[in-house]
């Protein structure tokens, strides 16, 4: 289903005027808009039906009727995700985006995503390990679009673990003298913290580790989802004056990092 609702977006694309696909900027931003809106609508209507539904008649179905009502909710949650990471890259593509920076705490923010992501946790019999410091700087940034960077790696890591599997995220200060720190777009004399998002998944050939993060690239073409998450990532934390990158041993999983200022650093 996933895939048809992808097809059906690139088809609606495809039918756009030629200038608006040529040109980026308001009127492919209006396209996609349209379009995911137009998703969108049906999706909550379905997702309140099935609310009700389990609401209603949970006490007269049986293990396996109540089953594939989680399967449906969690089918309806993953397609609003990947509506809204196509909303997202419209409007990195407009060129217009603004972040609406506040203070975050990072591991309430890590707490929000596992939470959103509990059924693809449960369903796959994963654990997520957390090792996060009980007193850390909280940073400046845009809420909604960090969530989305969490959300999109987990994605990405549940997607990738075997059923059964463990999943182990680690926030901590990023070390003064670390080499990261010298890389380009980061703020020169600020101090950092770094999160990594380890799995047990197949690994990633050493030839795809930055090339995943493309708009449309997957390490295994033939895997599950659009190739628009981490590309969405990268875009989110270099606005913030980050970096991310992964590392990965095949048949040893991977593990992807991503480094912020804290705040008052940025």
């Amino acid at each position: 289903m996933r895939r048809l609702i992808l097809a059906y977006i690139v088809t609606e694309l495809q039918d756009a005027p030629a200038e608006s696909i040529r040109q980026p900027g308001t009127a492919r931003t209006d396209d996609v808009a349209t379009v995911c809106h137009d998703l969108r609508t049906p999706l909550a209507a379905i997702k309140e039906a099935l609310a009700l539904l389990t609401e209603t008649a949970s006490g007269r179905l049986d293990e396996r009727q109540r089953r594939y009502l989680a399967v449906a909710r969690e089918e309806i949650d993953r397609l609003n995700r990947m509506i809204g990471n196509l909303v997202e890259v419209s409007r990195i593509d407009s060129g217009k985006t603004v972040l609406n920076n506040d203070v975050v705490d990072l591991p309430d923010l890590l707490a929000t995503a596992i939470e959103s992501l509990s059924l693809l946790v449960s369903k796959r019999g994963l654990v997520v390990e957390r090792n996060v410091p009980s007193t850390l700087l909280p940073i400046m940034g845009d809420r909604d679009r960090l969530l989305r960077v969490f959300n999109n790696i987990l994605d990405n890591a549940i997607k990738n673990s075997p059923p059964g599997g463990k999943i182990r995220v680690e926030i901590r200060p990023v070390d003064p003298g670390s080499r990261v720190l010298a890389q380009r777009g980061i703020l020169a004399g600020a101090r950092y913290v770094e999160v990594t998002v380890s799995d047990e998944g197949p690994g990633i050939p050493a030839e795809a580790l930055d090339r995943i993060f493309g708009r449309f690239e997957c390490a295994d073409p033939n895997g599950p989802g659009t190739g628009l998450g981490l590309a969405i990532v990268r875009s989110i934390v270099e606005m913030h004056q980050g970096k991310v990158w992964a590392e990965s041993t095949l048949g040893q999983g991977a593990r992807f990092h991503f480094i912020l200022p804290f705040k008052g650093d940025s």
